[in-house]
């Protein structure tokens, strides 16, 4: 079998040895994405759950207020630094 040295034959051997690979920030990137996507299951998971219980429905919008306060209190830095990694 014959060898083709074109480097244009091969993308990863032609312009740019970085090109392709991802950088440290775009491994920040993920990495905040991904908090951000766990916060939002937790999230999910909670009103989920109040929403089976047994609770009254008074109590339920009081609880359900207060769960999404917090979630919006955990997300903000997180949706910031996203931001700023995207800027």
């Amino acid at each position: 079998m014959p060898v083709n040295n074109d480097p244009l034959a091969h993308p990863c051997l032609a312009g740019d040895p970085h090109e392709g690979m991802i950088t440290e920030n775009d491994l920040k990137i993920l990495w905040v994405a991904r908090t951000l996507t766990n916060i939002d299951f937790q999230y999910g998971e909670d009103i989920l759950n109040l929403d089976r219980s047994g609770i009254e429905a008074e109590q339920k919008q009081y609880i359900e207020k207060q769960l999404l306060l917090k979630y919006r209190e955990r997300r903000e830095p997180y949706q910031r630094l996203l931001e700023s990694l995207r800027a």
